[in-house]
């Protein structure tokens, strides 16, 4: 049997299956963990559209809006 995935807040049921399942894919792909290229830490994260920081070392970089490509 198929486990129930956890909702997602924002997106009620009048958007359709579609519209959330592919805000879904963007929030879990954006939410990921990433280690930074620079000190190898798992703080780098997202802190605009195309801006990703490290918490650590205070490695800054721009790159994609929902993922980075720099690792």
């Amino acid at each position: 049997m198929p486990t129930k995935q956890e909702s997602l807040k924002g997106l009620g049921a009048k958007f359709g299956g579609t519209v959330r399942k592919r805000y879904a894919r963007v929030f879990r792909k954006q939410k990921a963990k990433r280690a930074c290229p620079s000190c190898g830490s798992l703080k780098f994260r997202r802190i605009a559209a195309g801006i990703w920081k490290c918490g650590i070392c205070s490695f800054k970089v721009a790159d994609g809006a929902y993922a980075t490509t720099t690792v």
